[in-house]
């Protein structure tokens, strides 16, 4: 039986995505480029590009380059939750505010009572930095996809869904990919696409987002031919 190692997004992503916008669009023709580069330098591991009844050009971006540190952040953290330096601080101040307390103000019953307010504190606080830090560090792997515009995105993770469930990280990224319409899809040891959120099309303010592409031209020709001239 595969393991979530030998499930890898990238072996399975790109014919799911290609099937996905066949059937969605009921077209024959879908290019897929894989590591594209825009005009910019930045790099989408895959490209599906098409023509649409109208004839206007529609692109998907899908993105796995940051798959292992997204699954091993969310894997982690179902494991384990937030650390264990939560209570060590707390016994920390517990303790040193305890010996302060005593020695200045002479009383243990106000020694302790400080004590224990600021332990309390402390581990709440400390939670709450702490869960920051994990938010903030999905949502800058997330700001990533924002350099390589597309008329939908997709985030492939290899990871199994399970992963996702009781999770608070996992609730983060689920709702981060809904505010920006990043459709998330894994795969997990069944070696199976799991589709967790569609992708939500974006409108292009000028042109069409193929143009912010260094394959512009060749993708273009393929799509609509040589007599089409190119969108500025």
């Amino acid at each position: 039986m595969p393991n979530q190692r030998e499930s890898n997004i990238n072996d399975f992503a790109f014919d799911y995505l290609c099937s996905h916008y066949i059937t969605r669009f009921g077209t024959k023709k879908v290019l897929v480029d894989k590591e594209e580069r825009t005009k910019q330098g930045h790099i989408t591991q895959g490209l599906f590009s098409l023509k649409k009844h109208d004839d206007t050009l529609f692109v998907a971006a899908l993105h796995t380059a940051h798959s292992p540190q997204i699954t091993k952040a969310l894997t982690r953290f179902k494991k384990n939750g937030l650390s264990r330096l939560r209570f060590v601080s707390a016994l920390l101040v517990l303790a040193a505010v305890s010996v302060a307390g005593w020695l200045i103000l002479k009383s243990i019953t106000y020694a302790l009572t400080a004590a224990v307010a600021l332990a309390v504190l402390t581990f709440a606080l400390h939670s709450v930095l702490e869960k920051r830090y994990h938010t903030q560090k999905i949502t800058r792997l997330l700001d990533e996809l924002k350099k390589t515009p597309a008329d939908e995105q997709w985030l492939g993770l290899s990871v199994s869904s399970l992963v996702f469930r009781h999770n608070y990280l996992a609730k983060h990224l689920l709702a981060l990919c809904e505010r920006r319409g990043i459709g998330l899809i894994t795969v997990g040891q069944r070696a199976k696409i799991v589709l967790l959120k569609e992708a939500q099309t974006s409108a292009c303010r000028r042109g069409d987002f193929l143009s912010h592409y260094q394959s512009d031209e060749r993708i273009r020709k393929a799509l609509l031919g040589d007599s089409v001239l190119r969108v500025a």
